[in-house]
């Protein structure tokens, strides 16, 4: 999303791509405590540079990572650093009602 419709086709800003990936996705799931950086809510987080990040995956190949993200951390651990994965998987899926 952040390369297409950001970088090369300029429809978004940064800001309104990054909330449709995340904030709206929990409103619409009704995804209480999710979504947004605030104090009390579940946050994963994802450090990446705007001008290189870039999808990666094909049809062949879906499980390529993307490009240009340095860290993910899922509640609380890191599970990308410095692109490669870190055999953590501290992901979990609660009620959409939690």
């Amino acid at each position: 999303m952040i390369r297409r419709f950001v970088r090369e086709l300029k429809i978004l800003t940064l800001e309104e791509a990054i909330h449709k990936m995340t904030g709206l996705p929990a409103l619409r799931l009704k995804l209480k405590n999710a979504g947004l950086i605030k104090t009390g809510f579940q946050a994963d987080a994802v450090l990446f540079d705007p001008e290189t990040i870039c999808d990666q995956a094909i049809y062949h190949d879906p499980g390529k990572y993307p490009s240009g993200i340095a860290r993910v951390i899922v509640n609380g651990k890191t599970v990308i650093n410095n692109g490669v994965h870190t055999g953590a998987r501290p992901g979990r899926f609660d009620s959409p009602h939690r």
